[in-house]
């Protein structure tokens, strides 16, 4: 009798454990990173044209180089985002910026390149990911990964907060949300369209909106944009997207 009642304890703790148990946020990132081909993309040069605008990232064995290139009246701009800080070229010399400056030129663009190879760098030190729950959009099911970013190493917008749904099935981020502060605060849901494979790197375009809401809960914004209760405010397209492999 005593090895029935222990048997049953056993078999109830391994329900309870079983049903208790939370998905491993950082392996669904990993798994959604395999799927969106990050690994290929850390050794190859991505270019697009992001609103009129002809941008490169170059990365080589943890070494990187993003490239702005910009007419400003005749004269041929480079903005450059590497290791060792950000320098801006004009007419292929280099320019002396008030510091100020750079910081503002240097966090653009590599706002845009963030955001064109996401999740491309979301397995670094200062990355913090956490599951939230499994939720549906439009049917489908997926996991809803928090992000937030260390003070040591997060970068300049450290305190920004992101929110990814991952598809249970392909692992793909098919929505994302995200809150920021720069000169005014400000949330932001996108949804993921035009999704294509660049010699194993996927990227793909969004629609922008935001709520709404003035300050809206971040985990809540699918809600929303099911129930059409988001703004849509533009198009994030990546003209002549291309891959090279190094």
């Amino acid at each position: 009798m005593k090895n029935k009642l222990y048997l049953l304890s056993v078999i109830c703790l391994g329900i309870i454990s079983c049903i208790d148990k939370t998905p491993d946020a950082r392996e669904i990132m990993d798994q959604a990173m395999q799927s969106h081909g990050t690994s290929i993309a850390g050794n190859g040069t991505l270019e697009f044209n992001f609103r009129g605008i002809d941008y490169s990232a170059t990365r080589e064995n943890g070494r990187f180089t993003y490239k702005r290139h910009l007419t400003i009246n005749t004269d041929s701009i480079i903005d450059q985002l590497d290791n060792d800080g950000f320098t801006r070229f004009k007419n292929n010399q280099p320019l002396h910026l008030a510091d100020s400056l750079s910081t503002r030129y240097a966090a653009s663009l590599n706002s845009v390149v963030y955001f064109a190879q996401l999740p491309y760098s979301l397995d670094g030190d200062a990355i913090y990911v956490k599951y939230i729950s499994q939720d549906t959009i439009q049917g489908q099911a997926y996991h809803e990964i928090e992000v937030t970013f260390d003070e040591d190493g997060g970068g300049e917008d450290h305190e920004d907060v992101f929110m990814y749904w991952v598809n249970v099935d392909d692992f793909f981020i098919d929505y994302l949300a995200y809150s920021y502060c720069e000169e005014e605060c400000g949330y932001r849901f996108r949804e993921s369209e035009n999704r294509r494979n660049l010699n194993g790197v996927t990227i793909q375009d969004y629609n922008n909106y935001k709520s709404e809401k003035a300050q809206p809960d971040l985990s809540k914004m699918d809600d929303l944009f099911e129930e059409d209760k988001l703004i849509k405010l533009s198009d994030i397209d990546l003209k002549r997207a291309e891959f090279t492999k190094n």
